[in-house]
């Protein structure tokens, strides 16, 4: 929100409810006491009162900000009225009251968490409040005021609808941290900014700044450049690293922190593809989770203190070998050269392109089938997609814990692109059903997933299939185009390293032999997604950033005990 359109409105509500009388009562006077001056904090021993109250403050258009409520109630579980309050209410943030210990709890938090049904927990005992609630109720509030209260705008997007463009300033702003609007020219809204700021129709998406300036239709570096981004010439350093995903960012901090000059080529924005997840619950530290955003702007600003420099909304096009130097080329021109390259530019998971399936990602839909979300999907009937050893291995991991696995196979025979090891696992598992010549078409469900509809390809016909999850398990797409032929890279595009280097590539070091996660160039790195043989999780690829950087300083040393021997010959 821009200073002089402030509108100050009526409070927002927090609602409270537990069946407890102390309890309820200790914590009504600690919200309240904390944030009564901002929010309107209501408190409610019956679950069914609180459902009216909420249906009347919608009616009279009342906005609700966050409900808090215990899991163990007489007249409903906490869990089933906070998804009864989200038809009501589903802006508001909703928090599951739950104790210490309490081993039933912990299923209903991961499964309402991993589908939806809930956004978080608060645990009890919680005093004191400025310890273990407080903090937690401003995460919660935070994220409502972020997504549906006033906010600072420092540029405002103004584009028709739909706008492929308009889509991708948006997304460039939003995961680099940058507060914005975004206004189609159908909207009251827009009109105005238009009128105001004298913004050509004819030459949208338009980007009005905070200080008045309007940018037609901007490239991203345009837009980069105006919101003040520190650009890089040609430059020398001691570690260049390409890409700005979580494998990049931990390098850089780590780097950075070591002492090494760093600079970090980001073609997008910072977090890659994990900048895009709307929250991470698996991640070491983080147990009511982080966005992917919040996620990436922290170690963004932390390499930045540290004193690594970023050219970002920049394409690195080619990398060479000069004069003992690693010479990356950006697309505009500007050539690093650097002592050690790091390259870290991620991969993405394919998706399958069927819109009413996409939107339920994060709602549903997976790529991954790690154990957090395995284990909250116990007893659950769920599909996976996909027919190779990724599909393979989540439908083993998911039969352990799920109550029934539907395997949609493209293919006519189970072996065709899958291990003969898992395809002899898969046909041992009871609660596994296998459908050959079987492809994904549609989904289904209201708040989340409900089900997911199968077509076999032999006739047509399509089945609906009653499922909470589906696990999207086609493969994953690597950013390593720009390396052809300069790196060895797999059949898929994946970069070798180490170990899996061909002998002819091992030619290039002579009589050493390659260092951990180095490539076919020596003294060029790989990490995380785009590494052949990496496993795609958030935690290893941080932990594979930042162990490049621990091999990159003994390469720089041994270069240095190279270079000095070989000046000691001459």
């Amino acid at each position: 929100m821009w200073p002089d359109e402030h509108r100050p409105g009526p409070r927002p509500l927090i609602m409270i409810i537990d069946d407890r009388p102390h309890g309820l009562s200790a914590m009504l006077d600690a919200i309240a006491r904390r944030y009564g001056g901002d929010y309107r904090v209501l408190a409610h021993l019956s679950a069914q009162a609180a459902l009216d109250e909420l249906a009347r403050a919608k009616r009279d258009g009342e906005q609700v900000a966050l409900i808090i409520a215990d899991q163990w109630m007489p007249e409903m579980p906490g869990a089933e009225l906070l998804l009864r309050a989200h038809e009501i209410h589903p802006h508001a943030q909703r928090a599951l009251l739950v104790g210490w210990g309490d081993a039933r709890a912990n299923e209903v938090v991961l499964q309402g968490c991993a589908l939806n049904q809930l956004d978080n927990f608060i645990l009890k005992p919680w005093a004191p409040p400025e310890v273990h609630l407080y903090p937690v109720v401003n995460e919660f509030l935070a994220e409502w005021m972020r997504m549906h209260g006033p906010r600072l705008e420092l540029v405002r997007i103004v584009s028709e609808s739909p706008s492929p463009r308009g889509e991708e300033l948006r997304d460039m702003v939003e995961r680099n941290g940058i507060p914005h609007g975004y206004y189609t020219i159908d909207s009251d809204a827009g009109q105005d900014i238009v009128k105001r700021h004298g913004v050509d129709m004819a030459r949208l998406p338009a980007v009005v700044m905070f200080d008045g300036r309007v940018l037609h239709d901007p490239t991203n570096v345009a837009l980069a450049d105006s919101l003040g981004v520190p650009q890089i010439t040609d430059c020398d350093c001691d570690l260049a690293i390409v890409g700005a995903g979580p494998s990049g960012l931990a390098a850089a901090v780590n780097a950075a922190s070591e002492g090494l000059s760093t600079i970090v080529v980001e073609r997008e924005a910072v977090g890659g593809q994990a900048g895009t997840s709307s929250l991470i619950r698996n991640f070491l530290g983080f147990p009511r989770g982080i966005s992917g955003a919040d996620l990436a702007q922290r170690a963004y600003q932390q390499a930045w203190l540290f004193g690594a420099k970023y050219a970002l909304a920049r394409n690195a096009v080619g990398i060479r070998l000069t004069d003992g130097m690693r010479v990356v080329s950006l697309d505009d021109g500007t050539q690093i050269r650097a002592r050690a390259l790091i390259v870290a530019t991620g991969a993405a998971y394919r998706r399958l392109g069927v819109p009413q399936v996409d939107k339920f990602s994060g709602r549903g839909v997976f790529y991954t089938a790690g154990a957090d979300v395995a284990l909250a999907l116990r007893g659950q009937d769920v599909v996976v997609c996909g027919g190779g050893n990724s599909a393979g291995q989540a439908v083993v991991h998911l039969a352990k814990s799920v109550r029934r696995v539907v395997l949609a196979v493209r293919g006519k025979s189970l072996g065709e692109h899958m291990s003969a090891y898992l395809v002899d696992e898969i046909r041992r598992l009871r609660n596994v059903e296998v459908r050959l010549e079987a492809e994904v078409v549609d989904a289904n469900g209201e708040r989340a997933l409900a089900e997911v509809m199968l077509r076999e390809r032999r006739n047509g016909s399509v089945d609906a299939v009653r499922a909470t999850a589906l696990f999207v398990m086609i493969g994953a797409v690597p950013y390593s185009d720009w390396l052809h032929g300069a790196l060895e890279r797999d059949a898929n595009g994946f970069i070798l390293t180490d170990h899996e280097l061909s002998p002819r590539a091992r030619r290039a070091f002579g009589d050493r032999t390659p260092m951990l996660l180095e490539t076919s160039m020596p003294g060029v790195f790989a990490a995380g997604d785009v590494r052949a043989g990496s496993t795609k999780r958030l935690a290893s690829a941080v932990g594979e950033g930042a162990v490049a950087v621990r091999v990159v300083f003994d390469f720089l040393r041994a270069d240095v005990t190279t270079a000095r021997l070989t000046a000691s010959a001459r």
